[in-house]
């Protein structure tokens, strides 16, 4: 089934030539073209559809009390997909109401949020320098001390005599950018020589999140994730300890990105279960509704509006809970984390799940 992945990228293969903005820049975040989106539903149900595959025949999804089993949910997903990919024309709401039904999630007989978020994109340093002083560290290793790393706090980390022994550094980041690259799971990266790769989410210390602004209310004039650089400028000390108070630890392994490949808006990082992220296509949901499963969502941002809009559960987040609670991916581009940080919405969540033969 990746060979339908392999062909359809080369068909937009484009040299990766953009560079990371050292500075911030003004947002240039287009809405996608019709293209664009039909290249990117077509990544999307395909990455659901290679994530269902890999599960054991065996398994089965409960769903509000019904049960579902993997061919179940596998055999409409393909239909759509085939109808996708013959039709451009194609009523895409109509052929999913011939396979699947409509569950709305409302907890709590009110609308679910929906929030947006996104992939960093940062400055680093192949050694400590300057500011940049604060490691990406892949995990611990398995036969060290720290194998159970749950055990130990951010604080912890932060120590190099603590991670030396045990981990190792990927690339060195400021401290603000650290934290961004931890929040969101995943960054862009590029080092002094030019280099640019990934760092993906390899694993986590088990702790929950604890957000920097609780402690830096009334000392910086936005307590927007992104902008915490900005206050670090004049608040070098309360950032710095708001950050490090801040239990959960993200550990990364790093991606390298091919020379040639689809726009940056296609190859997105890794989700949950390695599904390949896909912009306004992917989105995060708590762990009680399936990966893979699709999702009929409606809400109005800053830029667009949308209506019964299909996306994919192919991710988690840890404070993404609760039954109807997404989190929509918004893809890479440089701008993107104003109109991602600025998506604060109640919408209507649907997941729609196979129908059964009576």
């Amino acid at each position: 089934m990746k060979r339908f992945l392999i062909c359809l990228f080369s068909l937009y293969l484009v040299p990766f030539l953009w560079t990371l903005p050292a500075k911030p820049t003004k947002p240039n975040h287009k809405i996608l073209d019709k293209k664009s989106e039909s290249i990117a539903l077509q990544v999307a149900i395909q990455e659901s559809i290679q994530y269902l595959q890999k599960l054991p025949m065996d398994t089965k999804f409960l769903i509000q009390g019904e049960t579902i089993t993997l061919n179940d949910i596998l055999f409409p997903l393909r239909e759509i997909q085939k109808q996708i990919q013959g039709n451009k024309h194609l009523d895409l709401l109509k052929e999913i109401r011939k396979q699947f039904k409509e569950v709305e999630l409302k907890p709590n007989s009110e609308p679910p949020l929906i929030t947006g978020y996104y992939e960093v994109r940062i400055q680093g340093r192949t050694k400590p320098s300057g500011n940049y002083l604060y490691p990406a560290l892949v995990p611990p290793k398995q036969n060290s001390k720290a194998t159970h790393s749950k055990f130990y706090t951010r604080e912890y980390w932060k120590e190099e005599s603590h991670w030396k022994t045990v981990s190792q550094p990927i690339v060195y980041l400021t401290l603000t950018d650290l934290h961004l690259a931890q929040l969101e799971g995943s960054a862009l990266v590029q080092t002094e020589t030019k280099e640019i790769f990934r760092i993906n989410y390899a694993s986590d210390n088990g702790f929950d999140y604890l957000s920097p602004a609780v402690h830096l209310t009334g000392v910086c004039p936005s307590l927007k994730p992104y902008e915490l650089k900005f206050c670090m400028e004049t608040n070098p000390k309360e950032v710095s300890e708001a950050i490090w108070k801040n239990p959960r630890y993200i550990f990364f392994e790093k991606e390298n990105l091919p020379k040639k490949q689809l726009s940056d808006l296609m190859i997105g990082p890794l989700g949950s279960g390695g599904i390949r992220l896909v912009p306004e296509r992917s989105v995060a949901m708590d762990k009680q509704i399936p990966l893979g499963f699709p999702v009929l969502i409606s809400f109005k941002s800053i830029q667009k509006t949308y209506n019964d809009h299909l996306v994919f559960v192919h991710d988690r987040g840890n404070a993404i809970q609760g039954e109807g609670r997404v989190d929509f991916y918004l893809g890479n581009e440089t701008g993107i984390d104003k109109i991602a940080n600025h998506l604060l919405t109640k919408g209507k969540v649907i997941l729609i799940v196979p129908k059964k033969e009576k």
